[in-house]
C-alpha cells in the first residue's frame, strides 16, 4: 500500500463493490479495497474444500454484465473461467425430478414427462417468461442508476419505464397472469427460494427476470465466487489500485455531513479519501460513523432497514461414488418438512482429489430460527432431507462443517487416515450471511436501499441496494455506485471532457 491518500476506499469484498471499485480504477481513480476481514468464499476443512456460500453466475449475458465486462476488458477471462455444463440445474419435488438444461427441448421435455397436465401449454409458458425478461433487458440497457434519486436520474428513469411492462399493476403475480399452480409452480420457483418467506411477493417484473435467467443465462466460474473476485482484484491492481484483503475499517471519519477517511485497525494514521463505498450492512456500517455525525437521512436509513432474513449453510464431505450419476452442480431439494424453508440449495464443491465431493447445503432462514440453528436441529433436519437425495449418503459421508453454528468440524472416518484437522473459523466471527430482499413495488422492483446515505462521499453498493437476481443485479449496483462517484470528483469530471473534447477536433 503506497500513500496515505486514495481516491476511493472500498469497504467489503462481495461483488457489488469489487465490481464498482474494479470500474473506477479503469476511469482513472486512486482506489483502495479493504476485504474487512473476510475476502475468499472457499476455506479449508480436514483433506477437503468448503464454502461459506453458493455461487452461480446469473444474468451473464444481460445488458449491465455485458456492459461491466467489456468495459473492465476481461471477456477472454470470464470465458477461460467458464465451466461447461450440459445441465443448468436440477429440481427435486417429493414426487417429481426435473433436469433444466441448456438445450430448450431437451428441457421442454423434461416438464412435459413431469407435468404431463401442461404438456401442450409448456413452450408459451417459456415463451411468456423469455419475454418479459427482454423486457427487463430493455430497461437496464440504458446508463441508468437504480434505485434513481436526483433530477436527472430520475428523468432517464422515467423514459426508460415507458417500457416497464407492468407499470400499470405492479403488485400483479406473475404466476398467477402464466396460470401454473401447484408442483409446476412450485418447479419454476424454486431457483428463488433464496428469499425465503419473501419469494412468492415478489415483483412480477423480478420474478420473470430471475426465472428467465436460471432457465437460459447462468454460467458457472472455475473456482467459483473466487474466481470471480480474483479477476476483479487482478484488474483493480494492474489499474494502480490497491488490494488489501486483511484492512479493517475502525471508523469512517466524517465532518459536517461529508467522508474525509477511514481509520484501519492496526494503523496509527488514518487513509484520506473522499469517497466510501461499501456494501457492509447497515447495522456494521452506523457503527462505523459517530453517532455525533449521523445525518437525518443516514439516521433514517440506519435505523428503519429491516427488510432481510438471513442465509445458513452446512457442509459436508463425502466419497464421489455416492453421488448419483447425472445430478446436476445446482440441485433445488423443495421440502415438505415444517421446519425447514421452501427449498433447499445444493451445490457440488469440487476437490483436488476426484474421489472426494463437497456439498453445500444452504437456505433462507428467519430471525426466529436461531434456536433450530444452535440447538442442532435444522442441521439434523437438512441431513434428512439430502438422505431423501443421496439415499446412502450416511455410509459415505466424511465431514459435516458448518462456520455458522457452533458444532465445529465433525469427522466420520474415526481419525484411522491419520488427517490433521486445520483451524476452522470461530463461529462467533462468521455470522449468518444477510439475504436482502426488494423494499416494494416502485422502479424495476429490485430496488431495496439507495446508493446515497445521506453522508456525502458515503455510497452504497451490493445487494443491499439492488436485489433479486443474483450477480446480475451486483453489478447494475456497481454501475450505479460507480456513476455517482465518478460525478463527485469535479476536476476529473473537467479533465474527461477537455480530452474528449481535444479528440473531436
Amino acid at each position: 500500500m503506497a500513500g496515505n491518500y486514495y481516491d476511493v476506499v472500498v469497504l467489503g469484498s462481495e461483488l457489488g463493490p469489487l465490481c464498482a471499485a474494479a470500474l473506477l480504477a479503469k476511469r482513472g481513480f486512486r482506489v483502495l479495497v479493504a476485504g474487512q476481514g473476510m475476502f475468499r468464499n472457499r476455506y479449508p476443512c480436514m483433506e477437503y474444500e468448503f464454502v461459506y456460500k453458493p455461487f452461480v453466475l446469473n444474468g451473464a449475458t444481460s445488458p449491465v454484465v455485458s456492459r461491466v465486462i467489456e468495459e473492465l476488458s476481461i471477456g477472454q477471462l470470464f470465458n477461460n473461467a467458464e465451466v461447461p455444463s450440459e445441465i443448468r440445474y436440477q429440481i427435486v419435488q417429493p414426487r417429481n425430478r426435473v433436469s433444466v438444461y441448456n438445450d430448450e427441448r431437451k428441457t421442454i421435455s423434461e416438464f412435459a414427462r413431469e407435468f404431463p397436465s401442461y404438456a401442450g401449454k409448456i413452450s408459451g409458458i417459456l415463451s411468456k417468461i423469455e419475454r418479459y425478461s427482454r423486457d427487463f433487458e430493455t430497461l437496464i440497457q440504458s446508463d441508468l442508476v437504480v434505485p434513481a434519486e436526483n433530477f436527472f436520474e430520475r428523468r432517464d428513469f422515467a423514459r426508460a419505464m415507458v417500457q416497464h411492462p407492468f407499470l400499470s399493476n405492479p403488485r400483479l403475480n406473475f404466476l398467477e397472469l402464466l396460470d401454473v399452480a401447484g408442483s409446476f409452480r412450485d418447479c419454476l420457483m424454486a431457483p428463488l427460494s433464496s428469499f425465503g418467506e419473501a419469494t412468492m411477493s415478489l415483483p412480477p417484473l423480478t420474478v420473470a427476470r430471475a426465472i428467465a435467467s436460471w432457465l437460459g443465462d447462468t454460467r458457472y466460474i472455475r473456482k467459483g465466487l473466487d474466481g470471480l473476485r480474483q479477476i476483479l482484484c487482478e484488474r483493480i491492481v494492474e489499474q494502480g489500485g490497491d488490494v488489501q484483503e486483511q484492512f479493517q475499517a475502525n471508523s469512517i471519519r466524517v465532518s459536517r455531513g461529508r467522508v474525509m477517511g477511514v481509520q484501519f485497525r492496526g494503523r496509527t494514521e488514518a487513509v484520506s479519501t473522499r469517497i466510501v463505498l461499501t456494501d457492509l450492512p447497515p447495522s456494521s456500517l452506523a457503527a462505523l460513523v459517530e453517532p455525533g455525525e449521523w445525518t437525518s437521512r443516514f439516521r433514517a436509513m440506519m435505523e428503519d432497514h429491516q427488510l432481510y432474513q438471513h442465509g445458513y449453510a452446512l457442509n459436508l464431505g463425502v466419497r464421489s461414488e455416492v453421488i448419483p450419476t447425472g445430478m446436476a452442480d445446482t440441485v433445488f431439494l423443495i421440502t415438505e418438512n415444517s421446519n425447514l424453508p421452501f427449498a433447499l440449495r445444493i451445490e457440488k464443491i469440487p476437490q483436488k482429489e476426484s474421489s472426494l465431493t463437497g456439498l453445500n447445503i444452504s437456505c433462507t432462514v428467519p430471525h426466529v430460527m436461531r434456536k433450530k440453528i444452535d440447538s442442532g436441529v435444522l442441521r439434523d433436519t437438512m441431513l434428512d432431507e439430502v438422505r431423501r437425495l443421496i439415499p446412502y449418503l450416511d455410509n459415505y459421508l466424511e465431514v459435516i462443517h458448518s462456520p455458522f453454528d457452533t458444532f465445529g468440524a465433525i469427522s466420520l472416518t474415526g481419525g484411522a487416515s491419520g488427517r490433521n484437522v486445520p483451524p476452522v473459523p470461530h463461529p462467533e466471527q462468521i455470522p449468518l450471511w444477510i439475504v436482502h430482499t426488494p423494499a416494494g413495488y416502485s422502479g424495476i422492483g429490485t430496488e431495496n436501499l439507495t446508493h446515497r446515505t445521506g453522508i456525502k462521499g458515503l455510497l452504497m453498493s451490493g445487494t443491499q441496494v439492488n436485489v433479486g437476481l443474483g450477480s446480475e443485479t451486483d453489478m447494475l449496483s456497481a454501475w450505479g455506485a460507480a456513476k455517482i462517484a465518478g460525478k463527485m470528483d469535479p476536476a476529473r469530471q473537467r479533465l474527461v471532457r477537455s480530452m474528449r473534447a481535444h479528440i473531436e477536433m
